[in-house]
């Protein structure tokens, strides 16, 4: 499934987010490449190993990235489990092409 990286995450005002440490607008790469190499308890050698692999697939890629189901499955999984309900739910939403 082709996904659309690039897109702008907005604040609860509809707002474009912006990193307090960069001052540069958020995308939906910076959060789930985030959540993929914030380590997470329980993960295996095998389960880094994934993550690892789409990490780079998302920093390599411009624009869209084409990803798998099982893909999908981790980044939401990653983003679910360290990011706060607000950023989750836009991600989720992206992802879902919603």
């Amino acid at each position: 499934m082709k996904v659309k990286i690039d897109q702008q995450l907005k604040d609860i005002e509809g707002k474009p987010l912006i990193s307090g440490d960069k001052g540069k607008v958020l995308t939906m790469r910076d959060i789930c490449i985030n959540s993929l190499l914030t380590p997470i308890q329980g993960d295996d050698e095998k389960a880094k190993w994934e993550k690892y692999e789409i990490f780079k697939k998302l920093r390599d890629a411009n624009s869209e990235v084409e990803l798998k189901l099982e893909e999908l499955n981790i980044i939401k999984k990653a983003v679910g489990k360290i990011q706060p309900p607000l950023l989750m739910g836009e991600v989720f939403d992206m992802l879902e092409g919603k």
